[in-house]
Protein backbone atom coordinates (compact mmCIF):
# COMPACT_ATOMS: atom_id res chain seq x y z
CA UNK A 1 0.00 0.00 0.00
CA UNK A 2 0.98 3.58 -0.96
CA UNK A 3 -0.23 4.99 2.34
CA UNK A 4 2.88 3.55 4.37
CA UNK A 5 5.22 5.84 1.74
CA UNK A 6 3.48 8.61 3.02
CA UNK A 7 3.66 7.40 6.44
CA UNK A 8 7.15 7.13 6.47
CA UNK A 9 7.19 10.85 4.69
CA UNK A 10 4.99 12.23 7.57
CA UNK A 11 7.73 10.57 10.45
CA UNK A 12 10.86 12.19 8.06
CA UNK A 13 9.17 15.66 7.96
CA UNK A 14 8.03 15.37 12.29
CA UNK A 15 12.03 13.95 12.73
CA UNK A 16 12.78 16.97 10.76
CA UNK A 17 11.02 19.48 12.78
CA UNK A 18 11.88 17.83 16.35
CA UNK A 19 15.82 18.32 15.09
CA UNK A 20 15.42 21.97 13.87
CA UNK A 21 13.50 22.51 17.36
CA UNK A 22 16.38 20.90 18.76
CA UNK A 23 19.10 23.16 17.29
CA UNK A 24 17.06 26.44 17.70
CA UNK A 25 17.13 25.86 21.57
CA UNK A 26 20.89 25.26 21.51
CA UNK A 27 21.02 28.73 20.09
CA UNK A 28 18.69 30.23 21.80
CA UNK A 29 18.86 29.58 25.43
CA UNK A 30 17.08 31.36 27.96
CA UNK A 31 19.69 33.22 30.36
CA UNK A 32 19.31 32.63 34.21
CA UNK A 33 19.74 35.40 36.48
CA UNK A 34 19.61 36.57 40.20
CA UNK A 35 20.29 39.90 41.83
CA UNK A 36 21.11 41.11 45.14
CA UNK A 37 21.41 44.67 47.11
CA UNK A 38 23.82 45.73 49.90
CA UNK A 39 24.06 49.05 51.53
CA UNK A 40 27.59 50.82 52.19
CA UNK A 41 28.32 53.48 54.38
CA UNK A 42 31.17 56.15 53.70
CA UNK A 43 34.43 54.53 53.80
CA UNK A 44 33.42 51.14 53.99
CA UNK A 45 33.98 48.21 51.06
CA UNK A 46 31.42 45.53 50.29
CA UNK A 47 32.43 42.21 48.44
CA UNK A 48 30.06 39.94 46.70
CA UNK A 49 31.18 36.44 45.42
CA UNK A 50 30.31 34.60 42.23
CA UNK A 51 31.02 31.69 40.76
CA UNK A 52 32.61 31.35 37.16
CA UNK A 53 32.61 28.76 34.49
CA UNK A 54 34.41 28.54 31.20
CA UNK A 55 31.24 26.61 30.19
CA UNK A 56 29.25 29.67 30.33
CA UNK A 57 29.19 33.31 30.06
CA UNK A 58 28.73 35.72 32.77
CA UNK A 59 27.91 38.92 33.22
CA UNK A 60 27.76 41.21 36.39
CA UNK A 61 25.59 44.76 36.00
CA UNK A 62 25.45 47.26 38.87
CA UNK A 63 23.50 50.50 40.00
CA UNK A 64 24.65 52.62 42.36
CA UNK A 65 23.04 55.47 44.37
CA UNK A 66 26.12 57.39 44.99
CA UNK A 67 29.68 56.95 43.71
CA UNK A 68 31.84 53.87 44.27
CA UNK A 69 34.75 52.02 43.33
CA UNK A 70 34.70 48.74 41.69
CA UNK A 71 36.77 46.18 41.25
CA UNK A 72 36.43 42.75 40.47
CA UNK A 73 38.81 39.65 42.13
CA UNK A 74 40.30 36.35 42.14
CA UNK A 75 40.25 34.77 45.41
CA UNK A 76 44.20 35.06 45.18
CA UNK A 77 43.92 38.76 44.82
CA UNK A 78 40.36 38.93 47.22
CA UNK A 79 42.97 37.93 49.85
CA UNK A 80 45.68 40.17 49.29
CA UNK A 81 43.11 43.15 49.44
CA UNK A 82 41.92 41.81 52.72
CA UNK A 83 44.96 41.89 54.29
CA UNK A 84 46.66 45.50 51.83
CA UNK A 85 43.80 47.18 51.63
CA UNK A 86 42.56 48.96 48.42
CA UNK A 87 44.84 51.34 47.54
CA UNK A 88 46.04 53.69 44.14
CA UNK A 89 48.24 50.15 43.58
CA UNK A 90 45.66 48.14 43.29
CA UNK A 91 46.26 47.17 39.32
CA UNK A 92 49.38 45.43 40.24
CA UNK A 93 47.82 42.87 42.27
CA UNK A 94 47.56 40.22 39.93
CA UNK A 95 44.27 38.28 39.76
CA UNK A 96 42.13 42.02 39.03
CA UNK A 97 40.00 41.66 36.20
CA UNK A 98 38.37 45.07 36.43
CA UNK A 99 38.84 48.74 37.87
CA UNK A 100 36.13 50.88 37.64
CA UNK A 101 36.65 54.07 39.75
CA UNK A 102 34.14 57.18 40.85
CA UNK A 103 31.31 55.01 39.17
CA UNK A 104 27.49 54.90 39.64
CA UNK A 105 26.78 52.21 37.81
CA UNK A 106 29.01 49.61 35.43
CA UNK A 107 29.29 46.29 33.82
CA UNK A 108 31.52 43.33 34.01
CA UNK A 109 31.31 40.83 31.18
CA UNK A 110 32.61 37.77 29.56
CA UNK A 111 29.89 38.05 27.02
CA UNK A 112 30.27 41.64 25.72
CA UNK A 113 32.89 44.52 25.83
CA UNK A 114 31.73 47.36 27.67
CA UNK A 115 32.86 50.88 27.38
CA UNK A 116 36.08 50.60 28.72
CA UNK A 117 36.54 54.31 28.45
CA UNK A 118 35.90 54.62 32.07
CA UNK A 119 37.75 51.68 32.96
CA UNK A 120 40.66 51.81 34.33
CA UNK A 121 41.64 48.22 34.10
CA UNK A 122 39.61 45.40 32.25
CA UNK A 123 40.82 42.24 31.64
CA UNK A 124 39.22 38.96 31.38
CA UNK A 125 41.59 36.93 29.50
CA UNK A 126 42.92 35.17 32.97
CA UNK A 127 39.75 34.52 33.88
CA UNK A 128 39.15 30.87 34.85
CA UNK A 129 37.20 28.48 36.55
CA UNK A 130 36.50 29.43 40.49
CA UNK A 131 35.30 31.95 42.68
CA UNK A 132 35.35 36.12 42.25
CA UNK A 133 34.27 38.60 44.34
CA UNK A 134 32.60 41.89 42.96
CA UNK A 135 34.13 44.44 45.22
CA UNK A 136 32.28 47.74 46.00
CA UNK A 137 34.14 50.77 47.75
CA UNK A 138 32.60 53.46 49.15
CA UNK A 139 35.31 56.70 49.23
CA UNK A 140 32.01 59.15 49.29
CA UNK A 141 30.66 61.17 52.17
CA UNK A 142 27.33 58.88 51.91
CA UNK A 143 25.41 56.03 52.03
CA UNK A 144 25.53 53.85 48.79
CA UNK A 145 22.32 51.75 48.26
CA UNK A 146 23.76 49.28 45.27
CA UNK A 147 21.89 46.90 43.12
CA UNK A 148 23.77 44.01 41.90
CA UNK A 149 22.40 42.08 38.96
CA UNK A 150 23.94 38.54 37.45
CA UNK A 151 23.32 37.34 34.28
CA UNK A 152 24.32 33.60 33.44
CA UNK A 153 24.37 31.86 29.88
CA UNK A 154 25.94 28.80 28.53
CA UNK A 155 28.17 28.79 25.59
CA UNK A 156 26.11 27.48 23.05
CA UNK A 157 27.71 24.89 20.88
CA UNK A 158 29.65 25.38 17.69
CA UNK A 159 27.98 26.92 14.91
CA UNK A 160 29.53 23.39 12.88
CA UNK A 161 27.19 21.56 15.63
CA UNK A 162 24.33 24.36 14.89
CA UNK A 163 24.92 24.09 10.89
CA UNK A 164 24.87 20.03 11.24
CA UNK A 165 21.10 20.16 12.86
CA UNK A 166 20.59 22.15 10.12
CA UNK A 167 21.57 20.30 7.59
CA UNK A 168 20.12 17.23 9.32
CA UNK A 169 16.77 19.01 9.94
CA UNK A 170 16.59 20.18 5.82
CA UNK A 171 17.80 17.07 4.61
CA UNK A 172 14.73 14.81 6.39
CA UNK A 173 12.57 17.26 5.08
CA UNK A 174 13.42 17.16 1.82
CA UNK A 175 12.93 13.65 1.79
CA UNK A 176 10.47 13.29 4.00
CA UNK A 177 8.11 15.78 1.32
CA UNK A 178 9.36 13.63 -1.19
CA UNK A 179 7.98 10.68 0.26
CA UNK A 180 4.99 11.95 0.61
CA UNK A 181 4.56 13.46 -2.70
CA UNK A 182 5.56 10.08 -4.31
CA UNK A 183 2.67 8.36 -2.32
CA UNK A 184 -0.15 10.83 -3.41
CA UNK A 185 0.78 10.54 -7.36
CA UNK A 186 1.59 6.58 -7.09
CA UNK A 187 -1.88 6.11 -5.79
CA UNK A 188 -3.22 8.19 -8.15
CA UNK A 189 -1.49 6.45 -10.92
CA UNK A 190 -2.94 3.35 -10.40
CA UNK A 191 -6.15 4.70 -10.33
CA UNK A 192 -5.25 5.78 -13.99
CA UNK A 193 -3.85 2.39 -14.67
CA UNK A 194 -7.34 0.91 -13.42
CA UNK A 195 -8.90 3.20 -15.53
CA UNK A 196 -7.34 2.36 -18.45
CA UNK A 197 -7.51 -1.79 -18.29
CA UNK A 198 -11.46 -1.11 -17.31
CA UNK A 199 -12.12 1.06 -20.38
CA UNK A 200 -9.96 -2.02 -22.46
CA UNK A 201 -11.62 -4.70 -21.04
CA UNK A 202 -15.20 -2.93 -21.84
CA UNK A 203 -14.28 -2.36 -25.68
CA UNK A 204 -13.58 -6.01 -26.01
Amino acid sequence: MRKKIIYIGILFVIASLAIAYQGASTLFQIPTYYSTRVVIVPNVTASSPFTYNESAYITLIFNSTSPIDFYVANESAYDQIKNLGLSTNIEQIKGISEIKLNAYNGIFSSLIAPNQSSVLLYNISNLKNGTYYALFENTGNKTANITILYILQKKNSSFNTIYGYGGVSAALLIIGTVLIVYGFLKKSSEKVELKVKKVNRSNK
